[in-house]
């Protein structure tokens, strides 16, 4: 079964991806022409993961305190100009 969503996002605006399926591990593409920032669940200014424009990337879903894994289904993506975003489970 494969996993996967692509959406339209918006330049300066977070965009929220409900996956069907929790996962550790999700492979983000960043089909836009800027940089991408991606957290998993809500969106953490200050806790994220950049992709550059045009490539792709694999989160993991991690307690950033401690480390400790854990599974999500929500991923929200903040975009500096607009594009597609695709994120599928690895």
């Amino acid at each position: 079964m494969l996993i996967c969503r692509r959406k339209q996002c918006g330049a300066g605006a977070i965009t929220e991806f409900d996956m069907q399926l929790s996962a550790l591990k999700w492979k983000v593409k960043n089909f836009t022409t800027g940089d991408i920032y991606v957290s998993v669940g809500r969106y953490d200014a200050g806790n994220n993961m950049r992709i550059a424009a045009g490539t792709y990337d694999v989160v993991i879903d991690r307690v950033p305190q401690t480390g400790t894994r854990k599974t999500s289904r929500r991923i929200q993506v903040y975009a500096m100009s607009d594009g597609e975003v695709e994120i599928g489970m690895v």
